[in-house]
């Protein structure tokens, strides 16, 4: 039964998508007991981020300057009506049937409460590529994902137009393609990331080309050990250096034409990217001339575009020629330089020394939880908020900014609601996030919420000895969790998880024991529970590149295929006939 009947009153243009979602988030909140009603109003005050007002009677005022931090002052007070329908014993499927809205109005304490953000940026770089969640969902999946960060406190959205696998959808011999497909979609995303008040930011690898430019007159060299891969154009190559910033002008030229906002792009210098011909080395100053190009191009689009630096497997020499490029070509349009926090940092090193006195952001991988053993798309949910509150715990010491998450599937969720909310109080508690991540998103209460964030917490640390304990833990819970049907895959991944990790526990206890013999039911078992994952949870279909399915496998998982298609764990290399192996 709905717990709360809102009346609304929205007094300008700007506070209009956070009442859209306010009546539909709290018309969600259902339980045990009769309805009350719920007065929230919306008006304009000036603030760095809202004012939330709760008096006596229990009538609410949103008040702040824009729209996202409306949608954020919202998002605070679904917290604290969650935590009230909870303390009540109102809320969802374990409700006590008497203790009705009313009850929830009681134990919503008044008050005034100014918040505003403690780091400026709170962007969420989620690219739909590679055949990842961001890619394969669907509109009303992506409107959830996003309105979730926005009410967790996210200040932008990001995504890459990427051309890998892609025809160029500009060219006219182009017909029905991925990419015309692709990049309408990635238009829609980024317009619902506009309605919502957030930045728009493009992340933008300069010389990667589409597959139908990869001509050997244009292409460019590849090299791991100089960190150049993807469908590189050389830019040292006039023609090819043409046909990149020609790539660009005709993607923002369609952006501005579709009404789309690009407030930042975020210029990556590896990974896609570069080139390891001789005419490109070194090859940094080579990609700063090529920034300096593509914004030239772009901000005849965009005007007040500015543009980070992404610190992806930068070197401190090129962090000196970054030095002389800012104070030079760059001094009025350069955003930050991001620092890349991925595997194994839990906090920002000294980078003062190396970077002087420039503008300091942070590329934040999120897309695992305490070290890289779970990365990507592997076992399911990522839970990382210990890590994550760390790292930005250190911000405030190198005067850093904020950050840009890097996200690949839905199962990074937990981790970007959880960055959203410590944007905001770096000191934040990760229970308190977690425990409103379960309210939010499953109407837990009670001790099945405490249950349920213990499981989720205790998940960072990837220890799979405690996984089967997990797992009875949440097969007990998921009968009282309510699942939204954009988010199906919400509660099922983190299940799924505990299931996958205690599996490979005994998997390898078999192993060691048994040999490949011993241990083969169970790998069975697990191939076809991530496939369940992959397939039925997540929805994936064509994964590639960093998501090649044999990759994001156990170990065993070659010696696994060998056993099943021959009978014997010994390896059949690649591009041999098996009597020759």
């Amino acid at each position: 039964m709905r717990l709360l009947e809102l009346e609304c009153r929205c007094l300008l243009a700007e506070a209009e998508e956070a009442a859209r979602i306010a009546a539909e988030r709290i018309a969600e909140i259902t339980g045990g007991g009769a309805p009350d009603r719920l007065r929230i109003t919306f008006d304009s005050v000036r603030t760095d981020g809202f004012v939330l007002e709760i008096t006596e009677n229990r009538d609410v005022f949103i008040g702040a300057a824009r729209t996202r931090d409306y949608v954020a002052g919202l998002g605070e007070l679904l917290n604290r009506l969650l935590a009230a329908a909870d303390r009540a014993g109102a809320l969802g499927a374990e409700a006590d049937p008497t203790a009705g809205g009313a009850a929830i109005k009681v134990e919503l304490a008044p008050g005034r409460w100014e918040i505003a953000p403690e780091l400026t940026d709170r962007i969420h770089y989620m690219p739909g590529h590679f055949g990842n969640s961001f890619e394969v969902c669907w509109s009303g999946e992506m409107q959830r994902y996003l309105e979730d960060l926005a009410l967790a406190g996210a200040s932008g959205y990001g995504d890459w137009f990427d051309p890998n696998d892609m025809p160029d959808p500009y060219h006219s011999h182009v017909y029905h393609s991925s990419s015309m497909f692709l990049w309408r979609r990635k238009k829609e995303w980024l317009r619902m990331s506009q309605r919502l008040g957030l930045d728009n930011i493009l992340v933008i690898t300069p010389n990667v080309g589409y597959v139908d430019q990869m001509r050997p007159d244009w292409v460019g060299v590849r090299d791991h050990k100089l960190r150049v891969q993807g469908q590189v154009l050389c830019p040292s190559n006039p023609a090819a250096r043409e046909v990149i910033l020609n790539n660009h002008r005709q993607l923002f030229d369609d952006l501005k034409e579709s009404g789309i906002r690009i407030e930042k792009i975020v210029c990556v210098p590896y990974d896609d990217g570069g080139c390891a011909c001789p005419s490109c080395q070194p090859y940094y100053p080579v990609f700063l001339e090529l920034v300096r190009d593509v914004y030239g191009t772009v901000s005849a689009f965009y005007p007040e575009l500015k543009a980070d630096i992404c610190g992806w497997w930068t070197s401190d020499e090129e962090l000196l020629q970054l030095q002389q490029f800012i104070a030079g070509p760059a001094k009025d349009w350069f955003g930050v330089y991001q620092f890349s926090a991925t595997y194994g940092v839990f906090e920002l090193p000294d980078v003062r020394e190396r970077i002087g006195d420039m503008r300091l952001g942070c590329f934040l991988h999120i897309g695992f939880s305490h070290d890289r053993r779970d990365v990507y798309t592997k076992t399911g949910v990522h839970s990382a908020s210990r890590r994550i509150s760390s790292v930005l715990g250190s911000f405030a010491r190198q005067q850093c900014t904020g950050f840009m998450s890097y996200n690949e599937s839905f199962g990074d969720h937990f981790n970007a609601f959880a960055a959203s909310r410590l944007g905001w109080n770096p000191a934040g508690g990760v229970r308190d996030i977690a425990e409103y991540y379960g309210r939010l998103l499953f109407r837990l209460r009670g001790d099945t919420l405490n249950r349920f964030v213990d499981v989720l917490l205790e998940m960072e640390m990837l220890e799979e000895s405690k996984a089967a304990g997990w797992q009875r833990e949440l097969e007990a819970i998921e009968r009282y969790a309510s699942v939204d049907e954009n988010r199906s895959w919400s509660f099922a991944q983190i299940r799924l998880k505990a299931e996958l990790m205690a599996l490979d526990y005994t998997i390898a206890s078999q192993m060691d024991s048994g040999g490949i013999e011993a241990a083969y039911p169970l790998m069975k078992r697990r191939v076809q529970r991530t496939e369940r994952l992959w397939r039925s949870v997540y929805g994936f279909g064509v994964l590639r590149h960093i998501l090649i399915p044999d990759n994001m496998m156990p170990q065993w998982y070659k010696a696994y295929t060998n056993y099943a298609n021959t009978g014997a764990a010994g390896s059949i290399r690649s591009g041999v006939m098996s009597s020759e192996a």
